[in-house]
């Protein structure tokens, strides 16, 4: 059975706790949790968690993620340098121990991000 989880608009680290936290769009454009900091971009059917999270810098606008989007796959992010806000279509998340994991590797910036990749390219 290949089971998927999807993203409603709601912050799924939060929904790991029990806890239902927005999503709204920050600076850089991408969804951002209000509660966790944890960026999302949608490219519909995806919905690619990035590899680090957001500065919680939103924009003035009071759309929220979940009054516009619901039922995307998710994913990981790509790890390619130019391509790391775009869905890794061969990494579906498919259950919480794999989100959880992956979340586990979500770096607290995108200095940090980049600076990992440089050392994995050395």
């Amino acid at each position: 059975m290949n089971i998927k989880l999807y993203f409603d608009g709601y912050c799924p680290e939060s929904l790991l706790k029990d806890e239902k936290a927005e999503m709204r769009l920050n600076e850089d454009d991408f969804w951002e949790s209000e509660a966790t900091g944890l960026q999302i971009t949608v490219f519909p059917p995806f919905a690619a968690i990035l590899r680090w999270r957001g500065k919680g810098k939103f924009r003035e606008s009071s759309e929220v993620a979940s009054n516009v989007l619901g039922d995307l796959v998710m994913t990981t992010s790509q790890k390619e340098k130019g391509k790391e806000i775009l869905p890794d279509k061969d990494k579906i998340i498919h259950n919480e121990k794999e989100l959880q994991c992956y979340l586990g590797k979500i770096y607290k910036s995108k200095k940090e991000f980049e600076d990992a990749l440089l050392i994995d390219s050395l």
